[in-house]
């Protein structure tokens, strides 16, 4: 699980910051306006943080066995 975090925070992250990706195409693959691409941004960075907490408190769980 720690792991998985770890990797699923910094690909949300990185993702977040680039800004390309089929999350930032509507359904018919337009791009997105702005507003709603920063929103997916702010999302995608957001949820890349919360993930990597988990990272860290399930690695802290893992090697030190609380």
């Amino acid at each position: 699980m720690t792991y998985l975090a770890l990797l699923g925070g910094l690909y949300l992250i990185i993702t977040g910051i680039i800004g390309k990706g089929k999350a930032f195409r509507s359904k018919i693959g337009t791009p997105l306006s702005e507003k709603e691409a920063r929103t997916v941004r702010i999302t995608y960075i957001i949820v890349g943080v919360i993930l990597l907490a988990v990272a860290v408190v399930s690695g802290i769980e893992l090697f030190f066995g609380t």
